[in-house]
């Protein structure tokens, strides 16, 4: 079935009985058990890895229902609920890592991720190296005791591709461990553990939740790979509130129509700015001569709504004063609700240009959206002349 239909039907409620639509929330810490053998059973079933609603920090009916429509959609075999994207790279990491290993991530990944790394895994005895996002750097990369690679695609702020099954060829060969965040195209456009990767990571934050109103990450692995994120979650009580869970659940039934629209506005918007004279270079893999298209048309089935651009010279300094001026793009950090948004980043070493300017297109009309970021150009080409 295409994604649209298993979004809408994935975790529905079964059975002749009359039901609601979607899976109630369920709220609780305390399960009753009708005698001390069931709860015995119940609870060392699930220590062999059994989803069974035990405890509240073990996970709620709200809390399973969403993590089987993530494998739905993410074609994996276990999932797992955090409660930002962040935590669920930070898990990711401390979950199949230990004193003395080695962890390979790609430079152009989530900046937080390298912090997060360098702060807290390295003095900890976790060694951390980046590499470039080709298959040549990560095999450069690689240790006799490297467990982990942590990969992007595409990365944060650069857009740059990767050539998925080259990396997995390289990890597998190794023994270690392939994980991908996987945010931009929220699972929908883009599968990599059929690609070859052995962990999805999202934050859910952005285009599952999509409305900017939720803090959410989530973990989708293959059956082989889950066991240590089982323990982790269980061990240190990770859970994710249920009302969270219903919303993020209804957020998929709608996922795609959602994205879609992300896409049409985004591309109609990047291809406007591809043509401005102000602008140096869109950094969006779905246009033509950027170079990671042939990998997106090979891997992806569509491009969600963020992407940013290179102010050309003389105004490359004025990455600011364009994003003041703009009056319907909101200027804040994440992305992937309905309302568009504008940012200065800077780019990684691997991806020269200094400074760009990233958006997201929301849900506006692109055509609003074009004629607010041509106001904006006219700010700054005024403040050049003077």
């Amino acid at each position: 079935m295409d994604d649209a239909t298993r979004m809408v039907r994935a975790a529905k409620p079964q059975g002749r009985e009359p039901h609601a639509v979607n899976p109630p929330v369920v709220r609780a810490s305390t399960v009753l058990f009708p005698d001390t053998a069931t709860m015995r059973d119940y609870r060392q079933r699930r220590t062999t890895g059994e989803r069974l609603f035990t405890y509240g920090a073990r996970g709620t009916p709200s809390s399973m229902a969403l993590e089987e429509a993530l494998c739905e959609l993410e074609q994996g075999d276990r999932a797992f609920l955090y409660p930002s994207g962040l935590a669920a790279l930070g898990a990711v990491l401390l979950a199949y890592t230990r004193p003395g290993d080695h962890v390979a991530i790609i430079d152009t990944a989530y900046p937080p991720l390298h912090r997060l790394a360098e702060n807290h895994f390295k003095p900890r005895g976790v060694e951390i190296t980046r590499f470039r996002p080709d298959a040549a750097s990560l095999a450069t990369a690689l240790r006799p005791n490297t467990r982990l690679v942590l990969a992007e695609c595409p990365g944060s702020y650069s857009f740059a591709m990767i050539d998925l099954p080259a990396m997995a060829q390289v990890t597998r060969r190794h023994g270690a461990l392939l994980a991908i965040d996987n945010t931009w195209s929220a699972g929908l456009f883009y599968k990599p553990l059929r690609h070859g990767a052995d962990i999805s990571i999202q934050a859910a934050t952005k285009y599952i939740c999509g409305h900017s109103d939720i803090m959410m990450g989530t973990v989708v692995t293959r059956e082989a790979a889950y066991r240590p994120l089982f323990d982790l979650n269980g061990d240190f009580g990770l859970c994710v509130s249920p009302d969270d869970c219903y919303a993020a659940l209804r957020g998929l039934r709608t996922l795609k129509s959602r994205l879609e629209a992300h896409e049409r506005g985004a591309l109609e918007v990047a291809r406007w700015l591809a043509n401005r004279e102000e602008v140096a270079e869109v950094l969006h893999p779905a246009l033509e001569g950027f170079p990671g298209h042939a990998l997106w048309r090979r891997d992806f089935t569509g491009a969600s709504g963020l992407f940013a651009f290179h102010l050309a010279p003389p105004l490359a300094d004025r990455a600011d004063a364009f994003v003041d001026g703009l009056s319907l793009f909101g200027i804040g950090a994440s992305w992937g609700g309905y309302e568009s948004l504008a940012l200065p980043v800077v780019l990684p070493a691997s991806s020269p240009g200094g400074t760009a300017i990233r958006l997201h297109i929301g849900l506006e009309s692109p055509a609003d959206l074009i004629d607010d970021l041509a106001a904006a150009f006219e700010t700054i080409g005024a403040m050049g002349e003077a």
